[in-house]
């Protein structure tokens, strides 16, 4: 027999011895009840993690939802080894570490004699949960009472804590291997060892706890502070979740559009919706399971799965689901309602535009009224507008205003019962409204003839028609609608005289003018008539 063959019959008579130890002095535990414990549930999101080194297929690393198919697809093989964490995106690395449960502590080459040792002397002070009898060496398991997150800082502590475990060990005479860390897999519970034999699981200890754990190795389990004085990794209390609150009315119209729209695939993620938008609302638990319950008879789906939506809904997290998440969830659409009341999106910018047009106008409208001498300029720094849009709007104003005066002015002359044709052109003053491109020209005869005004405003053209020495008939000048329209055309002639610009004369000029090098003398007008005539000078000599 060889050398090799002598030391393979030699380890495997050892393994038997150390299971007989191990049988005589504690509990053996099932694989399944083992990594219920270590592992915890499986889940879609964090399947178990299994590494089979000599697999045929070529893909090392295989995933299992639960821990029982994990079971079956290793029971016969030697190859087999889990991760004892879960990660995100099922790939064992340490960076993508979501939860850790346990501390493995892996003893190379432990014979019957060397475990007897260290079970006599109580593990030296650090007594584990489970003891696993691997082959040629034992895995001591620290299982922690609550499931720890692995935050950064978390994972800084564990490893310090299973590094000071493999220098504890090794300080005893124990093979410990310090090349093993958080991230490393260990031989399946229930697989075969290298020797053949099926690998065992006992009951050692009760379950530890983080921080005495931590403080029996000389470590402080404690969030590190910053040089600031604050205590980093969001040491404050968590703060309850707030999220848009949802409308009441929501509800009932999920609970009528889930039985008509929820297709197959999407009923239990539909409930689970529901149960979400219920909690938004503010409803009563039984009265959402009622109504899950109810739905679900309804979608062929079993009251139990109805009650675990329900239950499996976090009422906090439920607060900041979105709509895009639950159309998700739903596998359809929501009804939106438009707020532009069917119009386009064209026609709603060109409705909004108008309105933003008619407001400016009406602003600059209502201060012309409450100050009739205020200039453009003014206008504009008072308003915080441009000057082109209080010009624009200023001229529209005025053309109205001079539209208004032309159409009383011929209401005047239409309702004047005594006054004949004739008379206008000989023995009183002859008044004609003419409209002469956009704005009107007011002809008056008796006076002398004065320039056509060139900014466009109402301007006064004389033509003579009756000398001084002409004879005038006074019997007709003091009739009631010549009277009346005298009286008027004073008005007017006031009223007017208030919303004419003041000349460029006395304005100021602006800085854009004096960089163009423009003059005071280019914005020149002659006076309006208007603005110096005075209401006698209406009357005939």
């Amino acid at each position: 027999m060889g050398k090799s063959a002598q030391q393979y019959f030699s380890n495997k008579e050892d393994s038997q011895a150390k299971s007989a130890y191990l049988r005589a002095q504690y509990a053996e535990v099932k694989p399944l009840a083992f990594y219920d414990a270590v592992l915890g549930a499986a889940d879609t999101d964090f399947p178990l993690c299994v590494a089979h080194t000599e697999s045929a297929e070529g893909h090392r690393l295989a995933n299992y939802e639960n821990v029982l198919e994990m079971l079956v697809a290793s029971g016969g093989r030697s190859d087999s080894f889990v991760y004892p964490a879960k990660y995100y995106n099922a790939y064992p690395k340490q960076k993508l570490m979501h939860e850790l449960r346990c501390l493995y502590i892996d003893l190379d080459k432990v014979d019957a004699k060397s475990l007897r040792r260290l079970c006599q002397k109580g593990f030296y002070g650090q007594r584990p949960t489970y003891l696993v009898n691997s082959g040629n060496g034992v895995h001591l398991v620290y299982v922690l009472t609550q499931p720890l997150a692995a935050y950064h800082w978390a994972k800084d502590l564990l490893r310090e804590m299973h590094s000071s475990l493999l220098r504890f060990f090794r300080k005893h005479r124990f093979a410990a291997d310090l090349g093993t860390g958080l991230s490393h897999a260990y031989r399946i519970v229930g697989s075969l060892t290298k020797l053949g034999q099926t690998c065992r699981a006992y009951r050692v200890g009760k379950c530890v706890e983080v921080g005495q754990l931590a403080a029996s190795l000389g470590i402080c389990w404690q969030r590190p502070v910053s040089k600031s004085g604050k205590v980093s990794y969001n040491h404050k209390e968590k703060q309850p979740r707030k999220g848009s609150p949802a409308r009441r009315g929501f509800y009932d119209y999920l609970v009528h559009t889930i039985e008509a729209r929820t297709q197959e695939g999407h009923r239990y993620s539909s409930l689970f919706a529901l149960a979400c938008v219920g909690h938004k609302c503010h409803r009563a638990v039984e009265g959402i399971l009622e109504d899950a319950v109810r739905l679900a008879a309804k979608l062929g789906l079993p009251k139990h799965e109805a009650e675990h939506a329900v239950a499996a809904c976090n009422p906090e997290k439920a607060q900041t689901v979105r709509a895009a998440t639950l159309e998700g969830w739903l596998g359809w659409s929501f009804d939106h309602k438009t707020k532009r009341n069917g119009r386009t999106r064209a026609e709603h910018l060109a409705e909004i535009a108008e309105r933003r047009t008619a407001a400016s106008r009406r602003r600059v409208t209502d201060y012309l009224e409450r100050h009739p001498k205020a200039t453009i300029s003014e206008i504009a720094r008072t308003l915080a507008m441009g000057r082109k849009t209080v010009a624009k709007y200023f001229h529209e104003w005025l053309e109205a205003l001079r539209d208004k005066v032309v159409q009383q002015a011929k209401a005047m002359l239409g309702a004047s019962p005594a006054a004949k044709p004739s008379d206008c052109t000989t023995d009183c003053t002859a008044v004609s409204i003419e409209s002469v491109g956009p704005s009107p020209t007011v002809i008056t005869s008796d006076y002398p003839s004065t320039a056509t005004n060139p900014d466009s405003r109402p301007t006064i053209s004389t033509a003579p028609s009756a000398t001084i020495d002409t004879p005038v008939d006074t019997s007709r000048e003091e009739g009631p609608g010549r009277r009346a329209f005298l009286a008027y055309f004073a008005r007017m002639r006031h009223s007017l005289r208030h919303y004419l610009p003041l000349r460029a004369s006395s304005a100021p000029r602006s800085a854009q003018e004096e960089e163009k090098g423009i003059k005071k003398a280019d914005f020149w007008r002659p006076a309006s008539p208007l603005e110096d005539a005075h209401p006698c000078s209406l009357q005939p000599d």
